[in-house]
């Protein structure tokens, strides 16, 4: 079922930064916040700082819960404590989105890719390739920023989650 009202969020969080996608409908909206700060509290509250302003900048009416998809931390390059400090602002922004009242689902990177690529182990240019083939307009937006393709794809994840 289809519901234009429904507004789904894709969230790429790192360590330091995070990049926020909304669909409703055929509209979107985007945010890339940089820099949260030094690790430890003071990134937390930069996550959950930036998600308030994502939140609160959204075009649309909010109708019924927001569904909002965050991916899961994965042991990267960073290695053990850029990932442990990924969780801590992954969950800072987890939280803030459920304060706010949004349904919050972890996002596994090979499932998200998986469904939107048609390849769990998909590279960087694989995700804004099928980015680019599925909404142009989309990926015009997100232009070169990695983090944001990614929240796309997350939302478009989300999203098919929700209409299936």
């Amino acid at each position: 079922m289809v519901n234009s009202d429904l507004i789904v969020i894709g969230v790429d969080a790192s360590s330091s930064r995070a990049a926020f996608v909304a669909l409703c409908g055929t509209e979107f909206s985007t945010m890339a916040m940089a820099k949260f700060g030094p690790v430890g509290a003071v990134a937390c509250a930069g996550g959950a700082d930036a998600t308030r302003t994502f939140l609160d900048q959204l075009p649309w009416p909010v109708t019924q819960p927001i569904q909002a998809y965050v991916e899961w931390p994965v042991l990267g390059r960073g290695g053990f404590r850029s990932t442990m400090v990924q969780a801590f602002t992954s969950g800072a922004i987890q939280g803030t989105l459920h304060e706010r009242g949004c349904v919050t689902q972890g996002a596994n990177v090979s499932s998200w890719k998986k469904a939107v690529v048609g390849k769990g182990n998909a590279t960087k240019e694989e995700v804004a390739h099928a980015l680019r083939l599925r909404w142009p307009s989309l990926y015009q937006r997100v232009g070169e920023d990695q983090d944001l393709c990614d929240a796309a794809s997350i939302a478009l994840y989300g999203k098919q989650l929700q209409e299936s």
